[in-house]
């Protein structure tokens, strides 16, 4: 009878201890662009999200595209999102969440990351050619 009633009590406690991670905010992740934030016409750049959790499934949107969504598993704190080959139409706010196993909501969002494309043949910033 009092084993019952301690394995109750155990179920009862850890169940409580799962509701209280799922209900727990987390903390904010942060963002960067390797090489950099600005860069030239048909380059590479590596978003890096970082958080304070490992395990984690991470995301990567764009503020101007609400269809623009890159999601990557990861055990440990980071992960790396690759865009290549890329054009002024890249250009703009982009920002990453991420979520774990016990949470499966989203964390907050990220600081909004502003991607500048450049037009490498004039150095200028990308806008489209003037009409003649």
């Amino acid at each position: 009878m009092v084993s019952a009633v301690l394995s109750l009590l155990c179920l009862g406690l850890c169940l409580g201890s799962e509701d209280e991670m799922k209900n727990e905010k987390l903390p904010k992740p942060h963002l960067r662009a390797l090489p950099g934030s600005e860069i030239e016409r048909h380059s590479n750049v590596t978003f890096q999200c970082q958080s304070e959790v490992q395990n984690a499934t991470f995301m990567l949107g764009k503020l101007q595209d609400s269809g623009y969504k890159q999601e990557q598993n990861t055990v440990g704190q980071h992960a790396e999102f690759l865009l290549v080959d890329l054009d002024p139409e890249d250009a703009g706010q982009y920002f990453c969440a991420y979520r774990t196993m016990a949470s499966h909501e989203w964390s907050e969002k990220s600081d909004h990351l502003q991607l500048t494309v450049t037009d490498n043949l004039d150095g200028g910033r990308g806008s489209p050619p003037a009409k003649k």
